[in-house]
């Protein structure tokens, strides 16, 4: 368990679940960003962590993140929050949008094979092309 806490924490405080994370490196973004709002976590690990025990085929096990009970509505508010924060920007945006109003192009499955022999082919073609000249000199 890593964890996070104030040395004022009374012992036998009781600890309640804000989030639920999907492994361990989700569990200690979300620490951090309570740790923002100067609110004490732990993670608590739910599963067989695989790699910690040296099987490596195992995934990493999720993690419930824990505050105190008096501190829960505060970190569900502050974990809210980021998530509106998130929702409200998309990166890609303005690529997607050109001028002439239209989204990026699909080719479909058979058009993209369609691509890659053609430009395959196209590079084959000259490569052999330089071939011929170099040998012929």
């Amino acid at each position: 368990m890593r964890e996070t806490t104030a040395p004022d924490d009374p012992p036998g405080t009781d600890l309640v679940e804000v989030a639920f994370a999907g492994n361990l490196v989700e569990g200690e973004m979300i620490q951090g960003l309570l740790r923002t709002g100067s609110i004490a976590s732990i993670l608590q690990q739910t599963g067989i962590n695989g790699p910690s025990l040296g099987i490596g085929l195992l995934p990493h096990s999720a993690q419930r993140v824990m505050v105190r009970a008096g501190q829960a509505d505060a970190a569900r508010r502050l974990l809210a929050e980021a998530l509106a924060e998130q929702e409200e920007e998309f990166v890609n945006e303005a690529y997607l949008d050109d001028v002439q109003g239209r989204g990026p192009r699909s080719y479909g499955l058979i058009g993209a094979y369609a691509r890659i022999w053609l430009w395959s082919l196209t590079a084959l073609g000259i490569a052999f092309g330089v071939f011929l000249l170099a040998r012929g000199t």
